[in-house]
């Protein structure tokens, strides 16, 4: 028993730990493709970041969120931000972002 207590505290560590380094990478991400800062992502700043950013990519191919990785595919780019973009501002924000992150942290654990 104090064997398998053992794992699961070592497992639960590396989750939390996964997911501190995980949520700090999408905010990263969020913030290289928010290039004129001003805290929402427009159409054009994500257009950019998925043709020229390979931090961007590599982090969208492999987070594990179909609508994140959608945002490389251009004939799905609009209707993945129109699933986004919950309050039909326009603009994808660090709340939406965030929102979608969770979604794709729930896939990896």
């Amino acid at each position: 028993a104090d064997e398998r207590e053992r794992r699961e505290r070592a497992a639960l560590a590396a989750d939390a730990e996964f997911t501190a380094e995980f949520l700090s990478a999408a905010r990263a991400v969020f913030n290289m493709i928010d290039v004129d800062e001003s805290g929402d992502l427009e159409k054009q700043e994500i257009v950019v970041a998925v043709k020229s950013n390979q931090k961007v990519i590599k982090f969208l191919v492999n987070c594990g969120e179909p609508n994140l990785q959608n945002l490389l595919v251009p004939s799905r780019l609009e209707a993945t931000l129109a699933v986004l973009d919950t309050d039909r501002d326009g603009h994808i924000d660090a709340v939406e972002w965030e929102a979608c992150i969770e979604s794709a942290l729930a896939n990896k654990l």
